[in-house]
């Protein structure tokens, strides 16, 4: 079965966010695709897309926003909502409703106004196997059993089956990894936190330490590797009406990456020294606005940088046991999606990039 030709206009919801960001540009560099972006915010950088400012949460912003947009083809579902509490959210029912009603919102809407939809293409995750509970069966295959709700990857799942049926439209669902990309104002963005980690760290005249739990194995997906998944699966009929996990390909261990940032920041580095990073690092702010004026950087906010830094205590595993993720990505690779990505040299490379962008001090 080969690929779909046709028009293609993609309206990329959630374009601010990492996924959205990375889909954003993997898109613009293909001339045949008309882009649609939509966030809250309007973007802060140069793009070709046209842009839609709304909230998902309301219904009739939506309607309204949407009800001049025709003719497209194609649907790149990035958008989240996350609690202030961000684990905690994830096990909310409050959370699993806002988070379904976000994506009926729109699909209803674009379903309204451009009849010929072809293709929802949407970011889950490793919750979709319980990861936020605890350890889960590895490596993660589609077919696993579900976990304990709430859950609102189960409720956007099942909303897309039912509402797909007899519809010329279909759907795919990609599972990444922890999503490393470029974004601001994002809560689930490591990259960023690893960053202001590192300078503020110099700054202070410290050694960079490792303030995370036990050594573990991890796996990771760059956004620009989901974005690639993003074009394949709308306009491959292998992904039709399919979850797929995606992943770069290798593994990585923190402990094993720290000295790469350190030198990338030109500092030293020191053993690990594990500490909450959500109970600290808010009481830096005043050191990163003087790194700002320092170095000229562009002036992000602390908050535009690390929404929550309980996150990264998260992912490197302060405080908790070892909760490794791994999945198995077998069945994207049967279907004919071949990608793959070196995760360190991933870090260090999105680092470069937000210092090459003036985001973070060289």
């Amino acid at each position: 079965m080969g690929a779909r030709v046709d028009a293609r206009k993609v309206l990329i919801a959630g374009g601010l966010g990492m996924v959205g960001r990375s889909a954003l540009t993997h898109f613009e560099a293909l001339p045949e695709w008309e882009i649609i972006g939509l966030s809250r915010r309007r973007p802060e950088f140069e793009t070709r897309a046209s842009w839609v400012s709304v909230d998902l949460r309301d219904r009739q912003a939506v309607e309204d926003a949407l009800s001049g947009v025709s003719g497209i083809t194609h649907v790149v579902y990035g958008a989240v909502w996350e609690k202030p509490d961000i684990a905690r959210g994830w096990i909310e029912a409050e959370h699993a409703a806002s988070n379904l009603e976000m994506l009926r919102n729109l699909v209803e809407a674009v379903e309204r106004n451009s009849p010929g939809l072809r293709h929802v293409g949407v970011v889950h995750g490793t919750k979709a196997y319980g990861a936020h509970l605890g350890p889960f069966r590895m490596p993660a295959r589609e077919t696993d059993p579900r976990s304990m709700p709430p859950n609102f990857y189960y409720d956007q799942e099942d909303w897309l089956r039912g509402r797909q049926v007899g519809k010329d439209w279909t759907w795919t669902i990609l599972r990444p990894q922890i999503v490393c990309g470029i974004a601001l104002g994002s809560p689930l963005n490591i990259v960023n936190a690893i960053g202001v980690f590192a300078a503020i760290s110099r700054e202070c005249g410290i050694p960079l330490r490792f303030p995370g739990g036990p050594e573990k194995v991890g796996e990771a997906t760059d956004a620009r590797l989901i974005a690639k998944a993003l074009e394949w699966a709308a306009t491959s009929e292998e992904a039709a009406n399919q979850a797929f996990n995606v992943a770069n390909g290798d593994v990585y261990i923190w402990q094993n990456l720290w000295p790469r940032i350190a030198d990338l920041f030109g500092m030293a580095h020191a053993g690990p020294q594990p500490f909450s990073l959500a109970r600290v690092m808010p009481e830096n702010e005043a050191i990163w606005n003087g790194i700002v004026d320092k170095y000229e950087l562009q002036p992000n906010s602390y908050r535009d940088m690390v929404p929550a830094w309980q996150y990264a205590d998260y992912l490197f595993g302060f405080g908790q046991r070892p909760n490794p993720h791994h999945v198995s990505t077998i069945k994207i690779r049967q279907a004919g999606f071949h990608h793959c990505q070196d995760t360190e040299e991933m870090f260090l490379d999105l680092l470069r990039t937000l210092q090459n962008g003036n985001i973070l001090p060289r």
